[in-house]
């Protein structure tokens, strides 16, 4: 059956030629939220590469379409407290994603974080003076800190854009910034006792992390539907199904009944906090039986194993070695 995306309707302009597959479960979202809430804002004298929803009066919910085969479209977040704001993620960094998040601020100061390391969560990194991340993933996000990472990802070896709708004159100017290390726990004070908490979830990354906002009772999650072993691993023991079953567990288990939602990095958002149960469920299938996966699969060249998660429209995805 086929499942490119059907089309949704929008001002954006990217049209990428090898999509990330159709997940059914998230369209309709998807389609209703971009084409017919009123909740959407668009700042074209600003970013004109990102669509913004204002969730509730604290969080702002940035899209950015995906510019890269294969991989899916991105949430970043933004957290407005009473005195400063927090970026969680900066996308594929088309655009000026600072000067919108510092807009949608009210002209607070805007703190920058990531979940992880990954491409499609940092390539807006450059528009800081210094970027916060788990301590796990700050060697790798410096060895990625390159003049060339960014185009290598968003450009062909001959300099053409791999999605129609931009241009290299759209990409921010590289330039180097300070990476802060922070453990699992330390709390980003955005004024008056406004507190956002980095809670390190492993799995995905060594340094995967969500941020839960003990305010509005928000979690944002990043990736957590697969187990990765990047080349060049520092903490291969963190980047397993196990890690990640355990931190997760401890994480629900301490914030669970404090939770309002969950937001991915990708898909659908405001998930019910059940969700990260039934992760945790999807989790224990694939350490009792990693041998008797859902779905197999060609990732990016890798061969890798899936397990379905219950009601979440996605799998968990592992390898051989990211068991644990």
């Amino acid at each position: 059956m086929d499942l490119n995306p059907r089309p949704i309707d929008n001002a954006l302009g990217i049209v990428n030629p090898k999509p990330e597959k159709e997940k059914p479960s998230r369209w309709s979202f998807m389609k209703v939220l971009r084409e017919h809430s009123d909740l959407k804002e668009l700042y074209p004298d600003i970013d004109p590469f990102v669509e913004s929803y204002r969730w509730n009066p604290a969080t702002w919910c940035i899209f950015s379409p995906s510019i890269m085969a294969g991989c899916g479209d991105v949430w970043s977040y933004l957290i407005v407290g009473p005195e400063r704001a927090l970026l969680v993620d900066t996308a594929f960094g088309l655009g000026d994603l600072r000067g919108l998040a510092e807009h949608l601020a009210g002209g607070k100061e805007v703190v920058c974080a990531n979940t992880h390391k990954h491409v499609d969560h940092i390539g807006g990194n450059v528009q800081f003076e210094r970027v916060h991340i788990n301590e796990y993933d700050a060697e790798g996000l410096r060895d990625q800190m390159t003049p060339g990472y960014m185009p290598s990802f968003l450009f062909d070896r001959e300099g053409r854009p791999a999605c129609s709708g931009y241009r290299r004159s759209d990409m921010p100017p590289f330039k180097e910034y300070e990476v802060v290390a922070v453990p699992d726990g330390h709390v980003f004070d955005l004024g008056r006792g406004y507190e956002i908490e980095l809670v390190h979830l492993s799995g995905h990354t060594a340094g995967q992390s969500g941020f839960f906002d003990h305010q509005t009772g928000c979690f944002f999650i990043g990736d957590m539907t697969s187990a990765l072993l990047d080349e060049g691993e520092r903490y291969p023991e963190l980047c397993t199904i196990r890690s990640m079953r355990d931190r997760l567990e401890s994480a629900l288990g301490r914030l669970g009944d404090k939770m309002s939602g969950v937001y991915p990095g990708h898909g659908t958002f405001d998930l019910h906090p059940v969700t990260l149960q039934y992760m945790i469920d999807t989790a224990n299938r694939i350490l009792a039986h990693p041998e008797q996966p859902d779905i197999e699969l060609d990732w990016f060249g890798r061969p890798m194993y899936a397990r379905m998660i219950y009601q979440f429209g996605s799998d968990l995805k592992y390898t051989v070695d990211t068991v644990g």
